[in-house]
């Protein structure tokens, strides 16, 4: 995809409109799953093709999808392919204003309800024995602490996101698949001092 990698959403306006579940939802499949119509959408999400289009042409407005010229308009001129148009999305609250807590925080909360509810579905998936040894060694989360500074935190960050892009091999072939990476980093206060 020749798109800008990353999208920003300083503005609390955009903020609090990309917190919405389905925006969410639909974003990430035309990322995950690839173009689509309204209607392949909402097979996809489990919803109806009337409310995905509402949301395209929302999304669309702020930039977020974008017509896919490779898909043009169907057979019979009336089909609208859409894309992602960027590969991943960063938010911060603190170019959002005063009211960026409150909108950093919904945004946080939607996203960590749509990332649990994929890896509750890997794990119904695991209880199904939908996925090899293999898969099933190396998925997983944990967690870390450390202590840094702001520039060396925008550098990990940086380092990190390069590191999933270069991992990223669209044509890997037999026995690849689609893989979500969660990253977030924090600064934790203790209550003492």
């Amino acid at each position: 995809m020749d798109t800008p990698s990353e999208a920003w959403l300083s503005d609390p306006q955009m903020l609090r409109a990309m917190a919405h579940p389905l925006r969410l939802r639909i974003l990430g499949s035309l990322r995950v799953d690839g173009p689509a119509t309204s209607a392949i959408l909402a097979r996809r999400l489990g919803t109806d093709s009337g409310q995905t289009s509402h949301h395209l042409r929302f999304l669309a407005r702020y930039g977020f999808v974008e017509d896919d010229p490779a898909k043009g308009r169907g057979a019979r001129g009336r089909e609208r392919w859409w894309r992602a148009a960027h590969e991943a999305t960063r938010w911060s609250d603190t170019a959002a204003g005063p009211e960026g807590a409150e909108v950093g925080r919904a945004m946080d909360g939607a996203v960590r309800r749509m990332w649990d509810d994929a890896v509750g579905a890997y794990w119904s998936q695991v209880s199904r024995d939908e996925w090899s040894a293999q898969w099933r060694a190396v998925a997983g989360g944990g967690d870390g602490v450390l202590r840094t500074t702001p520039e060396r935190l925008e550098q990990l960050r940086s380092d990190i996101w390069n590191l999933i892009r270069d991992a990223d091999n669209p044509d890997a072939g037999e026995g690849s698949e689609t893989v979500f990476v969660v990253f977030q980093a924090y600064p934790y206060q203790t209550g003492a001092k």
